[in-house]
């Protein structure tokens, strides 16, 4: 007699992959994720209804992924709806408004005995409790609403930094005495004045890449009148000014030139007559300020 062969049932895996995270949701439909927490109260497994058909059972642990069309839908979460032969699935159920290009993240809630929910959260909040469960693969869905996915919607790479802010250019001051260019009480140019004006420009292209604005100031001392001190102050600031001009150094915004006078004197203390004494004390104030602003070098 033949010997008789038991065949042993095939083992079915309810979980597959574990969640690691979730793709964008395509551009024309939501991506939807419903999940259990694995420390669930309960063992029996929850089922999961989408307007009135069966979608998929979760047990501890698992979640199910899918994607829909915008629009409304209604989907139902029943625990153990065997024993009541699978009426739940008459239930209205929640409503869920899905939006394109949506990701809706959806854990089945059990703290009411008996009752089961589903509560929304952000992918924030729930990405903790996702990355502890598994795909739950041991059923078919056979709803109508769950459709396959598309492919995912491009993510839109990040704007490029924008370029730091350009830092004011800082003026530099370089100053030239007055008994080098000028006779005291005159504005007419030594000759000895062009050598200091020249030396001055070789700086200026040692120092700067490119000049943005130049300012000419001249100074006196105290000794004469104000009028006259400011009047002198503004002809030697201007004929600085031309003869730097004549170097033809490209200027963005021009070459201004100023007087000022008997004002914010380098050296004070000495005396306003005009000895010998006081004028060679006073040799500090008469000067004139170039000011220089533009890209150093």
């Amino acid at each position: 007699m033949a010997a008789q062969s038991s065949a042993s049932p095939a083992n079915i895996d309810a979980f597959g992959e574990v969640y690691t995270s979730a793709l964008p949701a395509p551009s024309s439909q939501t991506r939807v994720f419903v999940y259990r927490n694995r420390q669930a109260p309960n063992a029996l497994p929850v089922n999961i209804y989408l307007n009135g058909q069966y979608h998929a059972s979760l047990l501890r642990g698992g979640f199910t992924e899918f994607c829909a069309s915008p629009g409304s839908v209604n989907i139902k979460a029943a625990q153990d709806d065997s024993s009541r032969l699978h009426t739940s699935k008459l239930d209205a159920g929640q409503r869920l408004d899905l939006k394109a290009g949506q990701t809706v993240f959806l854990r089945v809630d059990e703290s009411t005995p008996q009752t089961v929910n589903l509560l929304s959260g952000t992918a924030e909040q729930t990405k903790e409790d996702l990355q502890a469960t598994r795909r739950q693969i041991h059923t078919i869905s056979r709803a109508k609403a769950a459709v396959n996915c598309a492919e995912p919607a491009a993510v839109a790479p990040p704007p490029p930094p924008p370029p730091p802010a350009r830092k004011p250019p800082v003026p530099r001051e370089y100053a030239l005495e007055t008994d080098a260019l000028f006779e005291f009480g005159k504005a007419e140019l030594r000759a000895s004045g062009y050598n200091a004006i020249e030396s001055l420009m070789q700086r200026l292209l040692q120092d700067f890449s490119s000049v943005e604005r130049i300012r000419v100031v001249g100074y006196t001392d105290p000794i004469g009148s104000p009028a006259f001190n400011k009047k002198l102050s503004k002809e030697r600031a201007d004929v600085v000014a031309r003869q730097i001009a004549s170097r033809n150094i490209p200027v963005e915004r021009g070459i201004e030139a100023e007087g000022r006078g008997p004002v914010e004197l380098a050296k004070t203390g000495c005396g306003n007559t005009p000895t010998p004494e006081n004028k060679s004390c006073h040799a500090p104030n008469r000067r004139v300020m170039v000011v220089i602003t533009g890209a150093r070098r």
